[in-house]
């Protein structure tokens, strides 16, 4: 089955090629204008866009089919992320873009600054003798304030000590263990402000942070500081930052981030000699353009076909907790949710999930959002996946937790348990199950509410509640016998000999309701229900 993915911004030529080499994917773009784009949208599987580029619901509702949008940059404000989730749709980005370019465009704008290489330039162009109204000031034993200390400020603040500088750093998630190897002094922002020669804006922009600098901050600031900002406009409030810049309070701004291309003629920010001004091109390194386009495309492919999941916003793989060894983990918990789903006799209202075993406490997340992705049915037409259930389970009035004591087995080293609670018409109920992975990454499921398993939870099964006494086994390979419907596996558990027991019978083929209804004529027999897993 072909994908079609349509490029609603230009890509570049490294990773354009490595999408052209998947005999599956059909391009479409770069686009000359929107309304172009948005006529191709009812087919697109996948799009991608350019930091900047807006994604909103409009552009999801005239897009059905839409699976994976992704973005060439780290920024992904200008996305609608939480319809984007409800719609079950993942969104890429590139967090390791522009890492070593923006750290260097920010040393090209600093030292510019400091040396006043703007004007120095427009003197020798303008044949003026005199330089000394040029002296800038050296870096060496100035003191760096990092207003944002993610992998972007670590880059910063390795060349920060090659020129000599001291270093503080602000950053409301900063990692101090990663700080403090850097040789970084951590200080709260009124701190960093009072203190530093030279603020820069390296955190990313959100609701949070908008016009993080305003007036009361830049007041704060050390008198003669000069700012630089390669992120975003909106972390700083401007009418504030021309005030800082006429009054002296700042001695000079450097700025790539602006708010509007190109600025008006009068634009104030041009009259100012202090200022230094790039249009957006800190990440503009033919290295950078290739290196990202080279990785967003991989990613695509990679999510696209199942292969692995990078970079994905809304899903909870990270490097310290990859898709790929979460893979097993996350099959079985399907398995699960599946089986569950399928047997619960009422309304789901609550989820308890228990993992039992060494380095398997950060697979809660994931494990929870693919059981209920395996336990939802469809809603508007929409089915869940592991981006959108937990965003409709909570629509659902569905209570999830993490739980203690579901099981008492202790011989596994890798348990995924999971108990749901219904009401249904006859009351209300719930049912545990559990399953493990074998040394070969072989699921099995081993408890089934009271019963110890050890069971197959793979294709069509057969679950009988019956009686332990001779001739079960008969009768049931009778009926399905003469329906020509093969076993392949029988799974067995029992409370004690001649008591009350469950089967798990793993079968070639569906079994016909009429067949289930017969069985449970039998009189050891209680319940004969059919699962596909």
């Amino acid at each position: 089955m072909s994908l079609r993915l349509l490029l609603c911004d230009p890509l570049h030529q490294a990773g354009l090629h490595l999408l052209q080499q998947d005999a599956g994917l059909y391009i479409s773009g770069p686009y000359a204008n929107r309304q172009a784009m948005l006529e191709d949208l009812p087919e697109a599987d996948a799009i991608l866009v350019c930091p900047g580029t807006p994604v909103d619901a409009s552009l999801l509702d005239r897009a059905p089919r839409l699976r994976l949008v992704a973005c060439t940059g780290s920024e992904i404000h200008q996305i609608d992320l939480d319809e984007a989730t409800r719609r079950g749709i993942l969104v890429i980005n590139q967090p390791e873009s522009g890492l070593t370019a923006v750290a260097e465009h920010t040393f090209a704008l600093l030292l510019g600054l400091a040396r006043r290489l703007p004007l120095a330039h427009q003197h020798v162009q303008q044949r003026h003798r005199s330089s000394a109204s040029l002296a800038g000031f050296e870096l060496s034993g100035r003191t760096l304030g990092l207003i944002g200390f993610g992998r972007i400020g670590a880059e910063v603040a390795l060349r920060a000590h090659a020129f000599g500088m001291k270093i503080l750093a602000y950053d409301p998630h900063i990692d101090l263990a990663l700080a403090h190897a850097q040789g970084v002094e951590v200080a709260n922002l009124d701190e960093l402000l009072q203190r530093a020669d030279v603020i820069t804006l390296l955190i990313p922009f959100s609701p949070e942070t908008h016009h993080l600098l305003d007036a009361a901050a830049l007041e704060l600031a050390r008198p003669g500081a000069i700012l630089v900002n390669c992120v975003h406009a909106s972390l700083v409030d401007q009418p504030a930052l021309l005030a800082a810049l006429q009054n002296g309070r700042l001695a000079g701004a450097a700025l790539d981030a602006l708010e509007e291309l190109p600025l008006p003629e009068d634009h104030p920010l041009l009259q100012l000699e202090n200022v230094l001004l790039t249009p957006r091109v800190s990440r503009q390194t033919s290295e950078n353009q290739a290196r990202t386009a080279q990785a967003v495309a991989q990613d695509m492919l990679d999510a696209l076909h199942q292969r692995d999941y990078r970079n994905v916003i809304n899903l909870p793989f990270t490097q310290n907790l990859p898709y790929l060894s979460a893979q097993p983990y996350l099959n079985l918990a399907l398995k699960l949710g599946k089986l569950q789903g399928q047997l619960a006799e009422g309304r789901i209202h609550r989820l308890e999930v228990e993992l039992l075993g060494e380095g398997l406490r950060d697979l809660v997340r994931p494990v929870t959002a693919v059981l209920l992705s395996g336990m939802l049915r469809p809603v508007d037409q929409r089915t869940p996946n592991w981006i959108s259930a937990p965003v409709i389970a909570h629509e659902q009035g569905i209570h999830m937790s993490q739980a203690k004591g579901l099981v008492h087995l202790q011989d596994y080293p890798n348990l995924i348990a999971c108990r749901i609670h219904w009401q249904g018409e006859n009351g209300p109920g719930q049912r545990t199950v559990a399953g493990v992975l074998f040394g070969s990454g072989q699921a099995r499921l081993v408890q089934y509410d009271e019963f110890t398993v050890d069971a197959y939870p793979d294709g069509y099964v057969l679950i009988l509640e019956n009686m332990d006494i001779p001739g079960v086994i008969g009768k049931v390979g009778t009926r399905l016998g003469q329906a020509k419907i093969n076993i392949a596996q029988w799974r067995y558990g029992r409370e004690r000999r001649g008591g009350q027991a469950v089967s798990f019978i793993n079968l070639d083929d569906y079994v016909p309701k009429k067949i289930l209804k017969e069985l449970e004529t039998e009189d050891e027999i209680f319940r004969a229900r059919l699962v596909r897993l």
